[in-house]
């Protein structure tokens, strides 16, 4: 499976930054979150960072632009949803919350979709439980700032699978980063 489009969950501190690190590596992104204001400052904090990488002349202002274009902004999880190769989760840290997602996604995603949760410390394996696909779930968990940090580690469960984990680490070394699997 060839990850093409990416849904990021969550457009805060690390949401941001992972649908700006995704864009940078070529994917079509949909940043979704809950308040139109929350994708606004995400996409402002991403814009900031644009400008300051043209300004240091490590980019120029077309691939800044092209970067902004390839990321989209939603209020519906249904449109984030529709079309994903993959769903990175970066909400609040609850799990209550987290499961009512996930199990909601699992009704809205194409059955291929791979899902991922960036959580630090919430049990991975929980929140997959709630889906029809916990082989497709893992933790893919960034550094902050992702827009700096190499590091991610891909948390995988019991039932990840391994094809899953393969798409996810060569996902992340497209990306740039340095894949670290984990349980």
């Amino acid at each position: 499976m060839d990850i093409k489009r990416v849904s990021v969950l969550g457009a805060g501190l690390m949401g941001h930054g992972i649908a700006q690190v995704c864009a940078q590596g070529g994917l079509e992104v949909i940043l979704e979150d809950t308040k139109d204001d929350f994708l606004q400052k995400g996409m402002e904090r991403i814009r900031k960072y644009l400008q300051g990488s043209v300004e240091r002349k490590k980019m120029t202002g077309e691939e800044a632009d092209s970067i902004l274009g390839r990321i989209t902004v939603s209020i519906s999880i249904k449109e984030a949803a529709a079309n994903a190769d993959l769903v990175i989760e970066a909400i609040v840290e609850n799990m209550e919350i987290k499961k009512e997602i996930f199990r909601h996604l699992d009704e809205l995603c194409p059955a291929d979709t791979i899902f991922a949760t960036n959580t630090s410390y919430q049990s991975v394996t929980e929140i997959a439980s709630v889906t029809k696909r916990p082989e497709r779930c893992l933790g893919m968990h960034w550094f902050n700032p992702p827009q700096v940090m190499r590091g991610v580690e891909v948390v995988k469960t019991e039932r990840t699978s391994p094809e899953t984990v393969e798409i996810i680490t060569d996902l992340c070394r497209r990306l740039g980063k340095e894949p670290a699997v984990c349980r």
